[in-house]
């Protein structure tokens, strides 16, 4: 059984949590009952940690059982997910600024600019493994993701519901992204097949760049942290919370584990 095989398999098992999800967010009985903001953000990071440490486990087995072209693969479609990211955060300051708490607009600049010099350090990491986007296309499971976003807040074009469907669609795939980043360099380490020449300094370029991109990543999710800390004080508002969190939520574990399948085959 491949790696991406046993990962699906997982999810599996794991996929009762989100049909869960999805009848929850209808339930203004179960949204009505946290007294707080604080208490709803601690329930919901507690209810998706299995998800999560799933998102680590894809990222530590894919990495442990790769080999340089699949690296190579991986990061091709790496380098289109932080160009598909920053043109969602810049439609939606753009096209819906008028539907954007300006509370929230300089960090959501500051996710702009990490995400285009994500998209620079990736492309050179790339380059020096060798790779290139020649003939690439994105994987149809992250291109579904990365429109999600924007499709999934559009549902309420009202203040602040708007803001509060985009953050818990982009900003809980950054928070994904956290754990599956991690899971990759904690294990890059051990795999001796990533550290031969002539690629050794690429894969010490890919570590130093990816603990960045990590620590950015968990800034992004504190976005949508600190909208549900001031937004998520009924049921009505966790209900759109949960809406889009946990279409996310789903998305990005389907494109994720794609993607291990894919550069698997060193098909990306």
């Amino acid at each position: 059984m491949s790696t991406a095989e046993q990962l699906r398999a997982r999810y599996r098992e794991l996929s009762k949590l989100l049909d869960e999800l999805d009848r929850l967010k209808n339930d203004a009985e179960f949204l009505s009952k946290f007294q707080s903001p604080v208490e709803f953000v601690d329930w919901f990071k507690a209810y998706a940690d299995p998800l999560l440490t799933l998102q680590y486990e894809i990222g530590a087995q894919w990495i442990l059982n790769a080999d340089i072209k699949n690296v190579v693969a991986w990061l091709r479609q790496g380098v289109w997910n932080e160009w598909a990211a920053n043109t969602v955060i810049t439609r939606s300051v753009t096209e819906y600024r008028d539907y954007i708490d300006t509370e929230f607009m300089n960090v959501l600049a500051q996710q702009i600019s990490d995400e285009c010099r994500h998209l620079y350090i990736r492309t050179r990491v790339l380059k020096m493994y060798g790779g290139s986007l020649e003939g690439f296309q994105p994987i149809r499971e992250w291109v579904e993701l990365f429109d999600f976003p924007l499709r999934c807040a559009a549902r309420r074009l009202e203040w602040p519901y708007f803001q509060v469907k985009l953050t818990s669609t982009l900003q809980v795939v950054e928070l994904t992204s956290v754990y599956h980043h991690r899971g990759v360099h904690d294990n890059f380490p051990k795999n001796p097949r990533l550290w031969e020449e002539p690629y050794r300094a690429a894969s010490q370029a890919f570590m130093e760049t990816f603990r960045e991109i990590e620590d950015d990543e968990l800034f992004h999710w504190s976005i949508a942290e600190r909208v549900w800390m001031k937004y998520a004080g009924d049921a009505e508002t966790r209900r759109e919370i949960l809406d889009c969190a946990g279409g996310a939520l789903r998305a990005s574990m389907e494109a994720r584990i794609r993607r291990v399948e894919l550069a698997e085959r060193h098909s990306i």
